[in-house]
């Protein structure tokens, strides 16, 4: 068919590369792609995740150090202990980190390599720039052999100019290795199916998918697109009187079968381990170890069954069953033979008590609300736990890519449905681009912006591709000029803009929208949120930090929630002053708050300490002036701490969610386009009661006020102290969220109010002035999910108060 290799446009057959033309044009991407990235590869901050992909890379290092160092079969077999594997290991289990190995590894190997000459954490992201330049050449390659260096050049140069995509091309985790090995997977499994002598790619796709299997449960999703393409447009005919008839059924089924079994067999023994073992939050597999009498060598089995059908084809070269090539069969069943094995052997720690070491992590993704830690997500100005309104997807690839993308890509998707009769592999393209947003309907995890999007934006960029070049060509016909002279204008547009987006942005990259929705300040006012991930806290900013800092200083998190690993990693790799105290040794006076302005994770508190005038705020010109990090001093942080006793109120539930009845009678999976099954965050409410007392009885409530704080030290030692019922009635506001603690000790008593007199009472003064003067706008910052910017308010909440300038950072 002329779709697959044969014949293309005839404007392409010149500029096609083949041979030797094809290899350098390769290498040149792959070569510009890196000077690209790399010269920035330390300019992006720490990431929540990258301590404890850290953490496992350095556990496993201990292993392979050990094993180099192995001089006996003794010390081989010891390394070999099942319970020496998990704990060197600590990959695919609840715990650290729950993913499989392989990110991990490529990050150490890269460490291994440069990490004499190189920073700790550019050398481990030296794996992912490398991997996102490699990506950006496969895509190159496989277009621009086929299409020319027009279309596979607009490919190469958007996905590299895609601000959030290069921006992860830096961080050492799990989502650029994912893209690859999709993106890799997906142009090997095209490329078994049509091209001559292709059962190497069909074997890659099997190894690639086992690869996927250890590097991220997500990255396995491939198999989605290429199962939907080999059952719709290949399998049906591979079965006809044409494909082989009777023989290929034979082939097919006989192989499939015998393939299937052991792996039925080693899923039914999962699902009855999964029954012994406790859930994923509680399991330890030092102890929980259910026996098995499956051994983990069954996952090698379809591979024997793959080679003995190989054999078969050798002997037997003339049979109408064994003797024909297949791709579509050959596609699956290569699967089902390189996958398991691969996915066994990827992970040490599964190469001994296997059955129960998958069942655990089974469990772990097919449990994971409730296994693993629900993540709340700003969007559109509401708070959301684990997953998002069914558009998310589509939403939020259309505003986080540069419009100039969005629009070549749109006009792919019509390139490729216009062209499907003659060239399918734009419509493969499509197919991959869709998965993930439709996906993304689903109830799926929909956290950290667009980055577990990211092998989406793959395919999008080569349908930039191909979406250029063909208005470039019909322009080029309307006008009657060269398509040369088109092509350069339309790719110069679509490349050029999308690069000054990128270099505007930069090193905020994580942060960026475009111009659909008004950049940040238009995405930060229609309620996306601004930061995630704590790369905003970058070494200029670091650096800044440690010298505003005095010495000694406390700094500590005001959230609420899970406190990120950021800073104490900076700290062990000397970044971060070694003085700064992150544990809170002294409780005896407040500390200093680190605020990054990540508004799903914010706590009334965290929300009024933000309100306040930060003693470092960092508020680049990269993102319209936002203020994206900051860190309070200790009189914000008593004054958030005493507004907040007072002022903030117990939560309400969030409405629910109507649904016509009709849907819920008549198609109840429906609901979802409604809202149905998504979890929104409580709405924050405020303390009306001292709103009113503040409102109707200022003189009052300021009296009860100063006579608490004239009373502090007794209140604080808990002596006899008598005091006037308007004294009294603010204590009990002041106290109403302290606690006793359990009679054990596990859980301390909570004391806040007592923490506050004791430390700085003044500071419910203040707290109390700023109640009475601007009750509206601390209404408004408690009320809101998202962060208050202090313009929308009118200043700082104590800006009375706080006369030293904000020291800013870049």
């Amino acid at each position: 068919m002329a779709n697959t290799e044969s014949r293309r446009c005839d404007e392409n057959e010149s500029i096609r590369l083949s041979g030797a033309r094809w290899w350098v044009a390769c290498a040149v991407v792959f070569i510009a792609a890196l000077a690209a990235t790399l010269p920035t590869l330390g300019d992006i901050g720490l990431t929540w995740d990258e301590p404890a992909y850290r953490y496992s890379q350095i556990m496993s290092a201990q292993w392979w150090e050990r094993l180099a160092d192995a001089r006996s079969g003794e010390e081989v077999s010891a390394l070999l202990d099942p319970d020496v594997l998990l704990y060197y290991w600590p990959y695919g289990r609840h715990g650290i980190n729950f993913h499989p190995p392989l990110a991990g590894q490529l990050n150490l190997a890269t460490h291994a390599l440069v990490g004499r000459w190189v920073k700790d954490i550019p050398s481990r992201r030296l794996a992912s720039v490398l991997e996102y330049a490699l990506t950006i050449a496969i895509g190159f390659g496989f277009l621009a052999r086929r299409y020319g260096v027009w279309v596979g050049g607009v490919m190469a140069g958007a996905l590299l100019c895609m601000p959030r995509v290069y921006g992860d091309g830096h961080i050492a985790g799990t989502d650029m290795p994912g893209l690859l090995l999709w993106a890799a997977t997906a142009l090997a499994f095209w490329k078994g199916l049509h091209e001559p002598g292709g059962r190497r790619w069909r074997i890659l796709v099997g190894v690639l998918i086992g690869l996927a299997f250890v590097e991220k449960m997500a990255a396995v999703l491939v198999v989605l697109p290429l199962l939907a393409w080999l059952l719709v447009s290949h399998l049906p005919r591979a079965f006809t009187r044409e494909g082989g008839g009777k023989a290929a059924w034979i082939d097919g089924l006989l192989t499939t079968l015998a393939m299937l079994f052991p792996l039925g067999v080693a899923f039914v023994e999962i699902l009855r381990l999964k029954e012994k073992l406790p859930p994923p939050l509680t399991t330890n597999l030092f102890v929980a170890r259910p026996p098995s009498v499956v051994p983990g060598m069954i996952l090698a089995v379809p591979l024997m069954v793959w080679i003995l059908r190989r054999l078969l084809g050798r002997v037997y070269r003339g049979s109408l069953v064994w003797g024909q090539e297949r791709p579509a069969i050959e596609t699956w069943t290569a699967i089902l033979a390189f996958a398991p094995v691969v996915s066994w052997l990827g992970n040490p720690a599964w190469w001994r008590e296997t059955l129960p070491r998958l069942a655990h992590y089974y469990m772990l993704n097919t449990d994971r609300r409730g296994s693993l830690p629900d993540i709340w997500i700003l969007y559109l100005g509401e708070l959301y736990e684990f997953s998002l309104p069914w558009h998310n997807g589509w939403v939020l690839i259309a505003v986080v890519t540069p419009l100039a993308i969005v629009l070549a890509a749109l006009a792919g998707m019509i390139y490729a449905i216009r062209v499907v009769r003659q060239d399918r592999i734009p419509l493969y393209f499509l197919v991959h681009f869709l998965t993930w947003p439709i996906l993304r309907m689903l109830p799926t995890p929909a956290h950290d912006g667009v980055r577990l999007l990211l092998p989406a934006f793959f395919f999008m960029a080569g349908l930039a591709g191909w979406g250029t070049v063909w208005v470039a060509d019909g322009l080029a016909r309307r006008l009657s000029v060269r398509l040369v002279w088109t092509r350069s204008v339309l790719a110069g547009l679509v490349l050029l803009t999308s690069a000054w987006q990128l270099v505007k942005v930069h090193p905020f990259e994580l942060s960026y929208y475009n111009e659909l929705i008004g950049g940040p300040k238009g995405a930060r006012e229609k309620g996306f949120e601004l930061a995630y991930w704590y790369d905003a806290f970058n070494p200029s900013a670091i650096a800044a930090i440690n010298e505003l800092l005095p010495p000694g200083a406390a700094v500590s998190f005001f959230t609420g929630k899970v406190e990120a690993p950021t800073f104490s990693e900076l700290q062990s790799l000397g970044a971060l002053r070694g003085d700064i105290d992150l544990g809170m040794k002294d409780s005896s006076k407040f500390p200093y708050g680190w605020l990054l302005t990540q508004d799903a994770k914010a706590s009334s508190q965290s929300r009024l300490l933000f309100a306040m005038k930060p003693f470092y705020s960092l508020a680049p010109a990269q993102l319209d002036r936002l203020r994206v990090a900051s860190v309070a001093d200790p009189l914000a942080v008593s004054r958030a701490v005493a507004l907040n006793l007072l002022a903030s109120g117990s939560s309400e539930p969030a409405p629910r969610v109507e649904i016509p009845e009709w849907v819920r009678r008549s198609a109840p999976w429906l609901g979802r386009f409604w809202g149905e099954g998504l979890t929104k965050a409580p709405l924050p409410q405020v303390n009306e009661p001292l709103f009113e007392w503040a409102r109707d009885d200022p003189a009052g409530l300021r009296s009860a006020a100063q006579a608490i704080v004239a009373a502090a030290p007794a209140i604080v030692k808990e002596a006899p102290i008598t005091l006037s019922s308007g004294a009294s009635a603010l204590l009990a506001v002041l106290t109403r969220f302290d606690s006793q603690g359990s009679p054990d000790g596990r859980i301390p008593a909570r004391r806040f109010a007592n923490q506050l007199l004791e430390i700085r009472p003044e500071a419910l003064t203040e707290a109390i002035e700023i109640l009475i003067s601007r009750p509206e706008d601390v209404r408004t910052v408690l009320t809101r999910f998202a962060y208050t910017d202090a313009d929308a308010i009118g200043g700082y909440l104590d800006q009375a108060y706080a006369a030293s300038p904000v020291k800013s950072g870049r």
